[in-house]
């Protein structure tokens, strides 16, 4: 009964609490303790807790471990499957000067930003009942594209051609931000060859 409380309580707040609001709702270190003992919950990172949910998309996990994170590069091309390639790290974007603790699982690699590069073509989409920032399908061709001479020419080829492949694709948005983010000549460049 105690441990149907718990995992109420764990659904309730999306499967991932924090310290504060198990001691604000009443459970102990103690109760915590045994359910880390039987596996039932596992510690994310220091004060950060999840209900062990093997179906459970990791995804929105990871959202909470870097709030101020934005899914990026490797992980939004899984997301919107204009890449072949899969990641065995998460990609997250977050501001230049941002201070990040990170847990050993799962595997997260960080870009840190400038102000421009970070804030660009943020969206949102829902995983698991929680609200989670993902760059928008053109902003992910483009930082692709930034990121090109550590991607490799190939890679980004394949996610360009992809993009271009696909009904929802808007060429004046990604021209709009290739500008903004200086790499014109890059993306017009990519398109021609490939369009």
């Amino acid at each position: 009964m105690e441990s149907q409380l718990i995992e109420d309580f764990f659904k309730e707040h999306g499967g991932i609490v924090e310290t504060w609001q198990l001691r604000e709702a009443g459970f102990t270190h103690y109760q915590l303790n045994n359910l880390m003992d039987s596996r039932q919950v596992v510690k994310l990172k220091q004060g950060l807790y999840k209900w062990n949910e093997p179906d459970r998309d990791e995804m929105s996990d990871v959202a909470r471990i870097v709030p101020n994170g934005v899914f990026c590069i490797f992980t939004a091309c899984q997301y919107y499957e204009i890449s072949t390639f899969t990641s065995s790290e998460y990609h997250l974007a977050i501001p230049k000067k941002s201070k990040v603790v990170l847990p050993e699982y799962p595997p997260i690699k960080l870009y840190y930003w400038e102000e421009t590069s970070y804030t660009t073509g943020i969206t949102q989409i829902n995983k698991d009942g929680i609200i989670i920032q993902i760059y928008d399908l053109e902003k992910t061709v483009c930082d692709m594209i930034r990121q090109r001479n550590k991607i490799g020419p190939d890679t980004v080829k394949e996610v360009v051609k992809n993009y271009l492949q696909r009904k929802d694709r808007n060429l004046a948005t990604l021209t709009r931000y290739a500008k903004e983010l200086s790499i014109g000549q890059y993306v017009s460049g990519y398109i021609n060859m490939l369009l």
